[in-house]
């Protein structure tokens, strides 16, 4: 059965979130980000380009890769802390 781990870590600038799942990965790493390009028959290919760009918006970054030596994929989000005012 397929399986979906979340984790979080706080860095003395960052929040970090790492996603990662048992699932088959990316099958072309390299259009990941393409804007458009899906490969799913209904899909629009807006959403993970978006993604990025509001991480980036507020100063982070989203990453997407095939996990490393595992079947499956890894997403990983950075995020500056904020101070509460």
């Amino acid at each position: 059965m397929p399986q979906i781990v979340f984790t979080w870590k706080l860095t003395e600038k960052d929040v970090i979130l790492t996603i990662d799942d048992t699932g088959p990965g990316l099958m072309n790493p390299s259009n990941t980000f393409v804007p458009f390009y899906t490969t799913k028959p209904q899909g629009s290919g807006i959403g993970l380009v978006l993604s990025r760009q509001i991480a980036e918006a507020h100063s982070g970054s989203l990453e997407l890769s095939n996990r490393i030596g595992q079947r499956g994929c890894s997403v990983k989000v950075t995020l500056p802390r904020t101070t509460q005012r």
